[in-house]
């Protein structure tokens, strides 16, 4: 990259994305220090194909896109092993804006489970749930068919009525339903 223009819209990016990039990437590992890696080797990625890249539009998705593939990259590899080294989570930590304190707790008791769950479902809970982006959108994020991410999403959900000692809604009570 040697034109100067580039490097200060560049350093802008980075800028405007970093902690939300961060963050992002902290919902889908658990660990900031991880997810620290994770955003610097997006990042890298971007600058590198920075010339290549449409600037008006996609940009922070596909850094995003990036770490989320990265991340799935590193936990497919054999030689991952995983030490914890995450510091505990306050509160403040939590950026989105949540309605009241018990939401703050809500999302705090969550977050263990989120980790306890595989790399992928807590990617594709994460991509649809804390991003908000559609089935398709997910699909698209993780190089994967909208089947998979359904039947992640809901081995996912699963897993998290398990760990909360929850069941989910009676089936009679759908069915009761009057049909239109």
């Amino acid at each position: 990259m040697t034109n100067e223009v580039d490097k200060v819209e560049f350093e802008r990016f980075v800028r405007s994305i970093q902690h939300w990039l961060r963050r992002e990437a902290y919902y889908i590992c658990g660990d900031w220090y991880e997810a620290e890696d994770l955003v610097q080797a997006a990042l890298l990625k971007v600058y590198q194909r920075w010339n290549r890249l449409d600037r008006r539009t996609g940009l922070g998705a596909y850094a995003h896109r990036v770490v989320v593939r990265n991340f799935l990259t590193e936990r497919r590899r054999p030689r991952w092993r995983h030490e914890s080294t995450t510091m505990p989570i306050t509160a403040t930590d939590i950026v989105l804006a949540p309605a009241s304190h018990t939401a703050v707790d809500d999302r705090l008791s969550l977050l263990p489970m989120l980790q306890r769950l595989g790399p992928r479902q807590r990617a594709v809970l994460t991509l649809r749930f804390f991003c908000d982006l559609s089935v398709t959108q997910t699909a698209q994020a993780l190089g994967c068919t909208t089947g998979t991410v359904t039947s992640q999403t809901a081995r996912a959900l699963e897993a998290l009525r398990r760990d909360l000692g929850s069941r989910p809604p009676p089936r009679a009570a759908c069915a009761a339903r009057p049909r239109v």
